[in-house]
């Protein structure tokens, strides 16, 4: 599993992937449940690229650079010295092969080291086991509930909020 940058280039498989409701049903509220344009898409990605308070990458397989996810950083506070993760594996037939994992640890290394943040927090719902289990494998812990955070198949649903600091991450992994 390698990262490589965000590229305009990318934001046909951004589209694919945001419009297959496989990748789209554990997401929780912070994500659309319709279609975009392309011009859109494009426009998002653009952002995703210029914005120094974001810092995304594709994912990749080492077997051929097949693209199957994309990570990133989002809301970057310098003066805090903190950032949300996100993530999605948007490639279907890569689900529950490690992929996730991988990249977490990578970006986190790059967080930790390079970017000289303190701490990275994400936000998950809390049916989400897949993304939940995978999360606490990489070191963070639960910090909080968003109560009835969002609305899912018919009923308001939690989220939970997980974080993990630079110390944590060295001792868990530079042992």
């Amino acid at each position: 599993m390698g990262l490589r940058p965000l590229e305009s280039k990318d934001s046909w498989l951004l589209h694919k992937w945001f419009n297959d409701q496989r990748v789209l049903e554990d997401l929780g509220a912070q994500h659309i449940s319709f279609c975009t344009s392309m011009d859109r898409e494009f426009q998002i990605v653009d952002e995703m690229m210029t914005n120094r308070s974001k810092r995304y990458f594709m994912i990749q397989s080492l077997e051929g650079g097949r693209d199957v996810g994309l990570i990133g950083l989002d809301k970057i506070d310098l003066r805090n010295a903190s950032a949300e993760l996100q993530i999605i594996i948007g490639d279907v037939e890569c689900w529950g092969k490690g992929f996730g994992g991988e990249a977490i640890c990578v970006l986190l290394d790059h967080a930790f080291s390079r970017m000289n943040l303190h701490r990275v927090y994400l936000r998950v719902a809390d049916y989400n086991d897949r993304a939940i289990t995978c999360y606490k494998a990489c070191g963070f812990q639960a910090e909080g509930r968003l109560r009835h955070d969002h609305f899912h198949k018919g009923a308001y649903r939690d989220a939970l909020v997980m974080s993990i600091l630079k110390e944590e991450f060295r001792r868990a992994f530079d042992a």
